[in-house]
């Protein structure tokens, strides 16, 4: 029991189970000197009569505690997939002494890195080993066919702009310089392209079973950045031949990765800016992927004017994004994520709405738009059309 100004004050916090979607505090306290009038606020002491106790039910708090400390399983998670830890373990090294050695870190906070790692999934453990799970194997293996780490690399350089959201709210404004991974910064542009080679992997084996290029000889492909897109449907269609056009910084790295799947005779690399170069003509497929995002409305009518008159007759317009549902556009939870995101690192970005690109398409003259989603967990869906 405590003292204060004379009045003796206990309080006791006990819990209550009251249904399966609410689990209240009740907060039950005693004042034995003040007094409150009958018809005051039960939280508003007065002068009339004693509180003999107060009850307060509240809602459980965790969905709270689990958004505000949600960066501590992310961070687990760069880290181990910085120190390569999943590959140090596929490759023999999977006691704490071997790992700790082989990383070149402390063993106490390693030790406990790593059991993070198998409370989030990532590992399982023995009495003195662990072991990658069958998703750390498949996606965090270094030399694996599905290797992730540089996405992973390019989702930990968004922390830091995650953490000024307000300074958007309040200025409007992105909250990094976007051309610092657009050329300017050779590293961060390196990472950045990387990381959408390694994200358009997946998407570029699913593509082509969206659409069909078969006996399209000339692709234009529009902000193509890695060129992964590129590459997956040359090798996938007979024939076809298809030209990058994207800032001269990006394909610096795209140049590397044409080269290294053996493509640099079917892929060619036009550097310009796809706002103020010209698309040229004779094209029978325009693809416009992963970068309406980062434009107005206004814009991405130009640039599907521009697509409409590269292209001969009978040509096909494919553009492929993450988009709201309707313009209501508050569905689905992704693209409200992924339109702030694009609001930080961009000075016009955001997420357009489905039922806005179909309607500008065919205001640009398209015939037969129509909405084609790619198999989950791929997040993008194609509009596509046809010049008549």
């Amino acid at each position: 029991m405590s003292q204060s100004n004379g009045r003796d004050c206990t309080k006791t916090v006990a819990w209550a189970q009251r249904g399966p979607a609410l689990t209240p505090y009740r907060v039950e306290g005693t004042i034995l000197s003040a007094n409150v009038s009958e018809t005051a606020h039960p939280f508003r002491p007065s002068a009339d009569r004693s509180i003999e106790s107060l009850e307060l039910d509240l809602p459980d708090p965790s969905l709270l505690m689990r958004l505000a400390l949600a960066y501590r399983s992310s961070m687990v998670l760069f880290a181990a997939a910085e120190l390569d830890i999943f590959t140090a373990i596929a490759g023999g090294a999977t006691t704490l002494p071997a790992l700790a050695q082989h990383c070149g870190v402390a063993t106490e906070p390693l030790r406990l890195l790593l059991e993070a790692c198998v409370a989030e999934g990532l590992l399982v453990s023995t009495a003195d080993s662990f072991g990658n799970t069958s998703v750390a194997d498949a996606f965090l293996v270094r030399g694996r066919p599905a290797f992730i780490a540089h996405g992973l690399k390019y989702a930990e350089d968004l922390y830091q702009p995650w953490g000024h959201l307000v300074d958007l709210l309040r200025s409007g404004r992105p909250v990094i310089e976007p051309e610092s991974i657009l050329g300017d910064d050779k590293a961060r542009t390196r990472a950045f392209v990387l990381a959408m080679h390694e994200r358009a992997r997946g998407m570029s084996a699913v593509l082509p079973h969206g659409v069909d290029f078969t006996g399209r000889r000339r692709l234009l492909d529009v902000g193509g950045g890695p060129g992964t897109y590129s590459i997956a449907l040359v090798q996938q269609t007979p024939g076809l031949r298809s030209t990058v056009l994207d800032l001269p910084g990006v394909l610096e790295i795209t140049r590397e990765i044409v080269e290294q799947h053996g493509c640099a005779d079917r892929v060619a690399l036009m550097p310009g800016n796809y706002l103020m170069s010209s698309f040229g003509s004779g094209y029978d497929a325009v693809l416009l992927s992963g970068m309406m995002h980062r434009e107005t409305a206004d814009t991405c009518r130009r640039l599907l004017r521009k697509a409409f008159d590269a292209l001969e007759p009978g040509g096909l317009v494919v553009v492929s994004d993450v988009f709201f549902e309707s313009d209501k556009k508050n569905t689905p939870p992704f693209a409200i994520y992924f339109a702030l995101n694009m609001m930080l690192t961009s000075k016009e970005g955001s997420a357009h709405a489905k039922t806005e690109m179909v309607r500008w398409a065919t205001e640009a003259g398209f015939h037969g738009v129509e909405l084609r989603n790619l198999p989950p967990p791929n997040p993008h869906t194609l509009v596509v059309g046809t010049k008549p």
